[in-house]
């Protein structure tokens, strides 16, 4: 079994970034959807067995700093920061939704760096889609009321993605919805970033993670796999718009069963 997550703080050029590890093994990194953290992995890394196991709080989510800078080219040098201060010169790297786009854009700029690329319901942005999502309605702001309405709210709107109720999921998501200061901020970064410039400049190993109850994520999953022409694809049927949660099992399967693919090649 994994050894306990270890939390410490990495101070980097940008500001000072939260991060946990636990395990010995190759180095594989998880990046979170927003507006989660670290803890969005808390499930998975029991089955990662084998790993030294990194999970940084992207900028401005859990306990790192928020960056000037709202950009996926920002969170992408920050965590690469991080791999810096702790002598990580190369990584498997595994990114959820807005992590997936982090970590997309990392490969893209360091592809040395990175072992393999894991994608998880992670969107392509081009024009079409950076125009569609210019004038889309919040999705975790829902306002204030005295009587708690608004929490209401929000439980039932994210309970509305998840393929079973899961109290113990919900309550995460909406604790970090209301420790975040914009918890749309994440989005407005995936909205306005450029998915094309970065196609083509990673040509390593990728798996594509798909959710088919993530109705946000699921109808779109053909546009990233056309981006990586070796790219393979696992369809995870239960999972939903969070699968590292509610199929921690199937998920760290997925990963480590592509790994062992890559080692037998």
């Amino acid at each position: 079994m994994p050894t306990e997550p270890v939390p410490a703080y990495v101070e980097t050029p940008d500001g000072r970034m939260h991060v946990v590890t636990c395990g010995t093994g190759p180095a594989l990194v998880l990046l979170h959807q927003t507006p989660r953290c670290w803890d969005e992995y808390r499930t998975v890394i029991d089955h990662l067995d084998g790993y030294r196991v990194v999970l940084p709080d992207l900028p401005g989510h859990g306990a790192s700093t928020t960056l000037p800078e709202n950009t996926i080219d920002a969170a992408a040098r920050a965590v690469l920061a991080v791999l810096d201060a702790l002598g990580v010169t190369r990584a498997h790297l595994v990114g959820h939704h807005f992590g997936g786009l982090v970590a997309y854009h990392l490969a893209a700029c360091v592809p040395d760096r990175v072992e393999s690329l894991v994608l998880s319901s992670t969107p392509y942005i081009d024009a079409a889609e950076r125009a569609r999502r210019r004038d889309a309605p919040p999705f975790n702001s829902v306002g204030g009321a005295e009587d708690g309405g608004h929490l209401h709210r929000l439980w039932e709107r994210r309970e509305s993605y998840l393929a079973a109720p899961d109290p113990h999921v919900l309550s995460r998501y909406v604790r970090d919805v209301l420790a975040h200061p914009d918890p749309d901020r994440g989005h407005a970064a995936v909205a306005a970033y450029r998915s094309e410039d970065a196609a083509g400049r990673y040509d390593g190993p990728v798996l594509c993670i798909a959710s088919a109850c993530d109705p946000r994520a699921f109808p779109h999953r053909r546009r990233i796999l056309a981006a990586f022409p070796q790219a393979t694809e696992h369809v995870l049927t239960q999972g939903d718009i969070s699968s590292p949660e509610t199929c921690p099992a199937e998920f760290a399967a997925a990963v480590t069963g592509f790994h062992r693919q890559l080692a037998g090649r």
